[in-house]
């Protein structure tokens, strides 16, 4: 019996090898090489931008992207897909850009589908420099008796950076909430001033506050006597 399958074996091996490797490969094309269809996440970013210059309104986190192909090309797809916008060539102030595979490198058998967004909007500005206003915010109330009488900021002005089109509208840079409620209990008839050190809301993601990341507040206040009456 086994010399019978050692024979059965040897007969016609080469030709019995080639097949099986013919085979394989017959395989390989057709489960790597049948088109298909897959949902991958794009990123959008804005390179070699001159100097002295920036993106001046937001752009779309993420670009959703339908693309077919066989599975061999897919998979050589880079796990990191990047819409890749030449800055040079968006120096006029209003850019609209109509995003496809040019802004993108897919290998070879790989075509768009779907995009979406497809249309993006891209303003380009000179980035400048300026002191802004700080502004107080608060919430809450201060306790029964006592009045708000003042907030004085120091510094009063910080100087931020940005695009020019985002940093010359902006009219003040406020501080982070300042909980009225909370420094309530601090205050008693022998102490009206209270000075705290908060920090500064940064009012866009495009804009850099440059001189200082938190202000000192003096809170002064003022006893209610008629309410203290009562």
């Amino acid at each position: 019996m086994g010399k019978y399958l050692e024979n059965l074996v040897k007969k016609n091996f080469w030709l019995k090898l080639f097949s099986i490797i013919f085979a394989v490969i017959i395989w390989a094309y057709v489960v790597g090489g049948t088109k298909q269809d897959a949902v991958y996440t794009a990123g959008l970013a804005v390179e070699r931008l001159p100097a002295g210059y920036a993106v001046s309104n937001a752009l779309p986190s993420k670009i959703h992207l339908k693309l077919r192909g066989s599975r061999i090309a897919l998979m050589k797809l880079n796990k990191k897909i990047i819409f890749k916008i030449n800055g040079y060539s968006l120096l006029a102030k209003k850019n609209t850009i109509i995003l496809s595979s040019a802004y993108l490198n897919l290998p070879n058998g790989v075509k768009i589908i779907k995009i979406r967004p497809r249309i993006v909007p891209i303003i380009i500005s000179r980035i400048i420099t300026r002191y802004v206003k700080v502004l107080p915010v608060t919430s809450g109330t201060l306790p029964k008796g006592f009045i708000l009488r003042s907030m004085d900021v120091f510094p009063q002005y910080v100087r931020v950076r940005g695009p020019r089109d985002i940093v010359e509208h902006l009219s003040v840079i406020t501080t982070m909430k300042i909980n009225l409620n909370n420094i309530g209990k601090k205050f008693g008839k022998n102490k009206l001033f209270l000075s705290l050190t908060v920090p500064l809301r940064k009012p866009t993601k495009l804009v850099k506050i440059l001189s200082y990341k938190k202000v000192n507040v003096n809170v002064n206040v003022n006893v209610n006597i008629a309410a203290e009456r009562r």
